[in-house]
């Protein structure tokens, strides 16, 4: 008897849905292949068998089941999976008991306090386990009719919030900026987009030059540890925030330092498709050991995000600025801007290393020679 694992897809949950079985419950698996689909709260991912054998569910479609869990069991035989239904009793369903102890996620009790919900209330709802959908369908019935329509937030937006919260109670940030002529990055990016074909823009160059900044300023990839001490990073793994307007995505471009600028641009793109259509992997999220959050809306020429939990520091870049500057000669000229915000924790980096950072991603996007 072999135990199918469920493996932790997203850092930010403790818990996921299971969707639905691929395949049946007592199908003969051959091999490796799909069983089932777990939704976190930003992607979708496939469980597949780790061999073959009889397949027997644990964990039904729809339920919530939480990293490290046993979903299903993978038996030899037909005879093994009937032997072990035999000598593994199930009690009978009973109804719920005021004295039973409730099965409740921490986002739904803590709404359910707030709203001054009893156990007892919580219990005739009759659920296995009691989520926030459940207690704000009990809110709402137990409410009188409100003034004006709500709107819940989608179970991803939830997802961001408890992120930002997380960031802003544990995370002591300190933020600078810089101010980048624009206009030589924006030449390399056009003549690298036409002679690759890819969408070579802004914001890609800087994820190279960010990746490219490792070796000399290690600490703003590092993550800090429960003992006062930083991890450094091996490879530049270098998140993208995106909004397609479905909800904030977070894709990685991993050893973004080995990858040639048009490459990069090539991933951007297929990310943010991705990011339209919700249809991310939960592996094209993960792994991020910093984070560069373009913000190029026009007009928008300054930006602060949060320092994600796990992360050191985030780059930012606002959309170009077009101003008129005197030459040497006094004589004036037209020229592009852009400002680089950088957002850090200060436990970990001081001003000093924060301004040395962003002054060497100036200079690399002043002098982009090396990002093409």
């Amino acid at each position: 008897m072999i135990g199918i694992e469920l493996p932790t897809l997203n850092t930010n949950d403790s818990s996921y849905t299971l969707v639905e079985w691929l395949v049946s419950d007592g199908s003969r698996i051959k091999g490796e292949q799909p069983l089932a689909v777990v939704e976190t709260s930003k992607a979708s991912e496939e469980i597949e068998s780790t061999g073959p054998g009889i397949l027997h569910v644990l964990v039904d479609s729809g339920q919530d089941c939480t990293p490290g869990q046993v979903i299903a069991y993978l038996f030899e035989s037909a005879e093994e999976r009937d032997s072990y239904r035999t000598t593994s009793v199930t009690p009978a369903a009973q109804p719920p008991s005021s004295e039973a102890e409730l099965n409740i996620t921490k986002a739904a009790r803590a709404l359910a306090d707030r709203h001054g919900l009893s156990d007892a209330e919580l219990r005739a709802l009759g659920r296995t386990v009691i989520r926030t959908a459940d207690v704000e369908g009990l809110v709402r019935r137990a409410a009188p009719a409100p003034a004006a329509p709500e709107r819940q937030l989608s179970k991803r937006q939830r997802a961001v919030g408890a992120v930002v919260t997380e960031s802003m109670r544990t995370v002591p940030a300190a933020a600078a900026y810089a101010k980048v002529d624009a206009g030589p990055a924006e030449e390399v990016a056009r003549r690298l987009s036409e002679r690759t074909g890819s969408f070579v823009s802004l914001p890609v160059l800087l994820v190279k030059a960010v990746a490219r900044r490792l070796a000399a300023h290690p600490l703003m990839f590092a993550a800090l540890t429960d003992e006062g001490a930083v991890r450094e990073a091996e490879r530049a793994h270098v998140g993208v925030t995106m909004d397609a307007g479905r909800g904030l995505y977070t894709p990685v471009v991993h050893d973004a330092a080995q990858l040639d600028s048009d490459r990069i641009a090539d991933l951007l793109t297929g990310f943010r498709s991705k990011a339209f259509r919700g249809t991310f992997q939960a592996a094209e999220l993960t792994g991020a050991n910093i984070m560069v959050a373009p913000h190029t809306t026009e007009g928008l020429i300054l930006a602060t995000p949060i320092v994600f939990p796990g992360q050191t520091c985030v780059v930012s870049v606002g959309a170009v600025d077009d101003q008129v500057v005197l030459d040497a000669a006094g004589t004036p000229r037209a020229r592009r801007f852009v400002h680089l915000g950088l957002v850090y924790d200060h436990r970990v980096v001081n001003g000093g290393d924060a301004m040395a950072f962003l002054r060497d991603l100036k200079e690399e996007l002043e002098a982009p020679a090396k990002l093409g």
